[in-house]
């Protein structure tokens, strides 16, 4: 399961973060998105072409191609 799987106000814990270049990943941590971080689908946008997470009360908006490499847990 990964983050597009998620319904609105659902929230999941990160268990991977796949497929993802290293420089990608590194940018992801820095704005708190690592393993085992606690996230919350908050809106799907743009026809679910974007997502609206929040991590660590912050709200942060990413793009399908790159939420789909985020594997979550219920």
């Amino acid at each position: 399961m990964n983050i597009t799987d998620l319904k609105r106000e659902d929230i999941a814990q990160i268990v991977s973060l796949k497929n993802t270049d290293k420089r990608f990943m590194e940018r992801l941590m820095d704005l708190g998105i690592y393993e085992s971080a606690k996230v919350t689908l908050l809106n799907k946008l743009a026809y679910s072409n974007l997502y609206l997470i929040e991590v660590d009360d912050i709200e942060i908006c990413l793009r399908k191609e790159d939420a789909v490499n985020i594997e979550v847990r219920k």
